[in-house]
């Protein structure tokens, strides 16, 4: 660009007809030198950019583009934040999705549940544990739900017991329902891997939900607790069953077809 004709809708100009040429890194180029000068692209620059990145299955420069977009506080279309974060969840971009989502809730933009729930798998694919119940506590929090059943049972196909583990007893405080094969599931396995304390717990609240009596895998966690000396467990179990003794001997040893045991 010559000396005198720096103006931004020369800048527009430009960036808009490399747009249309199908050179949208050049014309990225010419938008970052556009900030520089602190000169205001039109909104219409960064739709274009964003839409041509993303055709271009280029989601981690339509995601800087919106970063830009944001810091010249223009507000994106909702279908615009969908769009990159279901290109970042293709891509396996686990933190940057994460970051869609984070921003979404700042800007009080509508959540996808879908893209919500992937994302999730996602961070707990690639071991980012904290930073997935972190979201999923804002998520809940600003109102919006994931499905926390299939969270759940992807970790436990993946043998992430004591994630899986937690994610049910976060969907009992908040009153949904669960998957009692899923739950029998989890605690037969994690009572093999001696992780007693996580499994009485969930087996606390399935109680106090007042679930006992769907449970199959109750005579395994008291076999457990017994051989780990925890009495009162046993016996906390033992009071609110008055009837586990006559349980179908088939039904206490084994979970549904559906969760084999997996190992660990």
């Amino acid at each position: 660009m010559k000396r005198g004709t720096q103006d931004p809708q020369s800048y527009n100009t430009l960036i808009m007809g490399h747009c249309k040429e199908g050179a949208y890194e050049s014309g990225y180029e010419l938008l970052m030198w556009m900030l520089r000068r602190d000169f205001l692209p039109d909104v219409d620059i960064y739709d274009r950019l964003i839409d041509g990145f993303l055709l271009k299955d280029k989601p981690l420069l339509a995601k800087e583009t919106l970063e830009k977009m944001l810091k010249s506080s223009y507000q994106p279309k909702t279908f615009t934040w969908h769009s990159i974060l279901a290109k970042l969840l293709e891509k396996g971009c686990a933190h940057e999705s994460a970051w869609v989502i984070m921003m979404m809730l700042e800007k009080n933009v509508r959540q996808n549940i879908n893209l919500s729930t992937k994302n999730l798998q996602l961070l707990f694919g690639c071991g980012q544990q904290k930073r997935a119940f972190d979201i999923i506590d804002l998520l809940y929090k600003n109102g919006y739900r994931v499905k926390i059943e299939e969270v759940a049972q992807f970790l436990y196909e993946r043998g992430k017991l004591l994630e899986a583990c937690k994610l049910l007893l976060f969907s009992l405080e908040i009153h949904q329902n669960v998957d009692i094969d899923l739950c029998n599931a989890i605690v037969l396995n994690l009572c093999k891997t001696n992780k007693v304390s996580e499994t009485f717990g969930l087996c606390y609240e399935l109680v106090e939900n007042g679930l006992c009596q769907e449970l199959t895998c109750l005579n395994d966690l008291i076999t457990a607790l017994e051989e780990g000396g925890r009495r009162e467990e046993v016996a906390f179990i033992s009071k609110r069953l008055p009837r586990l003794e006559n349980l179908d001997v088939s039904k206490g040893n084994h979970s549904s077809k559906k969760f084999r045991p997996i190992k660990v």
